[in-house]
């Protein structure tokens, strides 16, 4: 039976599950993303707890901000799951690949959330990008959108909801991910992921501000839709290439 979806349209100040990731240097500077889009910016509040990717950064500052998030979470996962060393390197390939994928469709920020859920470990990747998108005179925009996901994932759960400066399209869906094999030349290995986004269009900057939740099992997905939600209903734009 599926378990029941978290309302998007009142999203709770925090989730089930959470845990503190991050220093408090770290957790300020996270605070808010901050993506140019030529002469506008979107912002978007980030919960507390969740730990930057550097998504931005280059390899060496990228693999270290990883390093550090693997540390913080291993008193969480190590005693449930085995081996320290070997979950550590496990988590490290999860968080490379993830970043891998989601840095290659140009988002502006990436994130991660660890915690303990109904006696699991999930590991969620959260994306924040903007993109251009208008909609024709006398159409909303969220029906067109919500038209157009509907279009091209007849299976997945969408709808429509109020953010606090307008409306949002929600989506949900499954997928595959395939990863590389452990020995040259053998078959890439295929795990089942959730994907939860929240899409909020700003008409009058015509552009898109897009929140996604990636993990890595979908029994996660009520989870990355309760972040994902949370961070889209207080989505902004702002004219402005400053902060």
């Amino acid at each position: 039976m599926t378990p029941p979806r978290p309302a998007i349209a009142a999203p709770p100040g925090s989730a089930p599950g959470q845990i503190r990731t991050g220093s408090t240097e770290r957790d300020q500077a996270a605070a808010t993303a901050d993506i140019g889009a030529g002469q506008y910016r979107l912002r978007a509040e980030v919960p507390d707890g969740i730990f930057s990717l550097a998504v931005e950064a280059g390899e060496a500052t990228a693999r270290a901000e990883h390093a550090a998030f693997a540390d913080r979470c291993m008193p969480l996962l190590a005693p449930a799951h085995g081996e320290a060393g070997q979950i550590r390197r496990a988590l490290l390939e999860q968080l490379w690949t993830g970043r891998q994928i989601v840095a290659a469709g140009g988002l502006g920020y990436l994130g991660a959330i660890a915690g303990e859920l109904d006696g699991r470990t999930p590991l969620i990747l959260l994306g924040i990008a903007v993109a251009p998108f208008g909609a024709p005179d006398g159409i909303r925009p969220t029906s067109l959108l919500a038209a157009l996901l509907r279009h091209q994932y007849p299976g997945a759960q969408i709808e429509e909801f109020p953010t606090a400066h307008g409306e949002g399209v929600g989506i949900r869906r499954s997928g595959e991910l395939p990863l590389p094999g452990r020995v040259p030349g053998a078959e890439p290995l295929r795990i089942d992921t959730g994907i939860s986004q929240a899409l909020v269009p700003f008409p009058e900057a015509g552009l898109l501000g897009t929140v996604t939740g990636f993990c890595f099992s979908p029994d996660d997905i009520d989870m990355a839709t309760v972040f994902t939600a949370t961070i889209a209903h207080h989505m902004t734009i702002a004219r402005g290439a400053g902060r």
